[in-house]
């Protein structure tokens, strides 16, 4: 049975193997991934990085699928809920970083 782990806004950390409870929920983590789905055998399947509803994540890829023995299968980069690719993203950050100044 697929296992999820989801940090939210209105309830804090969700776990549980119903998608349906979780998905209504503003999914919301400043520390690590929002949302992880786990295999049967307890390995992560998938992980994803929110902040207020929003897919985002400064350090790195903000959706990660991994493949069975834990390699990573497929990256997402994500700001703010919009898609970037990793060239794009990386220059949208310098943007961010020189704007903070």
């Amino acid at each position: 049975m697929t296992q999820y782990k989801v940090y939210t806004v209105e309830s804090g950390l969700v776990e549980t193997d119903d998608y349906v409870e979780v998905i209504l929920l503003t999914w919301h983590r400043l520390d690590g991934p929002a949302f992880i789905e786990y295999r049967e055998n307890g390995n992560i399947r998938y992980e994803s990085y929110w902040i207020n509803g929003k897919l985002h994540r400064l350090n790195g890829p903000a959706v990660i699928r991994y493949n069975m023995n834990g390699s990573i299968q497929y990256i997402e980069y994500w700001l703010n809920g919009i898609e970037y690719t990793k060239e794009n993203y990386h220059k949208e950050l310098l943007k961010l970083k020189v704007q903070s100044l």
